[in-house]
């Protein structure tokens, strides 16, 4: 998302987001199927209107949809050692899977069985909070610091990727799901901007009537760039490795 920031009556399309962790000890003993991190992301809006946004490959997707989770797409910076910072534990598969195309996906992207959408609360009414469960295999499945390197008693840093705090989608729009965008279609295109040009239009693609859209039920996302997401400072955690 870039950094510009939007302004709708008294509100703002700002988002902030910090990290927690309630198990900050990981056992080198335990199974390779148990939960050895469990990675919360808080997420609240410092504005009085609820914003929903597409979380697909964010921080914001623990993976409740049919393509991998925003872990595996490189959410979390690899966790790095307090003590040798050239020791890393890489969660993400760095190379690019190839989904296919989805050439009869549905026009509405709620029906999208690829993408997930998340609403964060109103200020003062409550945060967004995802929660990552990661189980020893997991922790260790793409990195190339292997589990029988790690130290007792060693330190490591796990921290949010800023590139990754939103969708690459860039799909937002102000309301909740549960609210006055219920029963509502997610269209994929932007809102039309103050020159009416749709920045999201593919080369050669209709231009949509929106109007008329939106009186059928239409959601369109607000412009992409105008929601910021900013972790908060000191939103780094540290896990330390036991017998």
């Amino acid at each position: 998302m870039a950094a510009a920031q939007a302004e709708s009556g008294n509100d703002y399309s700002h988002l902030t987001v910090s990290l927690t962790t309630s198990n900050p000890r990981i056992s080198l003993s335990s199974l390779p199927s148990d939960t050895v991190l469990s990675l919360t992301v808080h997420t609240q809006c410092t504005g009085t209107r609820p914003i929903t946004l597409c979380t697909a490959g964010s921080v914001l997707d623990n993976g409740h949809h049919a393509r991998h989770d925003g872990i595996f797409r490189g959410a979390f910076l690899p966790l790095t050692s307090t003590s040798d910072p050239t020791r890393k534990i890489q969660l993400h598969f760095s190379g690019f899977p190839n989904y296919g195309s989805q050439p009869q996906a549905s026009a509405n992207l709620l029906e999208r069985d690829y993408l997930c959408f998340e609403t964060v609360p109103s200020k003062g009414e409550g945060e967004l909070a995802v929660t990552h469960e990661i189980s020893l295999e997991r922790l260790f499945r793409y990195s190339d610091l292997r589990k029988e390197a790690v130290k007792v008693g060693e330190q490591f840093t796990v921290r949010l990727n800023p590139k990754r705090l939103g969708s690459t989608e860039g799909w937002w729009t102000w309301g909740s799901l549960k609210g006055d965008l219920n029963g509502k279609k997610f269209a994929r295109w932007e809102r039309p901007d103050r020159n009416g040009e749709i920045g999201n239009l593919m080369p050669g693609e209709k231009t949509p009537d929106v109007e008329e859209m939106e009186r059928d039920g239409w959601v369109f996302s607000e412009l992409f760039d105008e929601l910021t997401l900013n972790a908060e400072e000191g939103d780094a955690v540290i896990v330390e490795f036991v017998q």
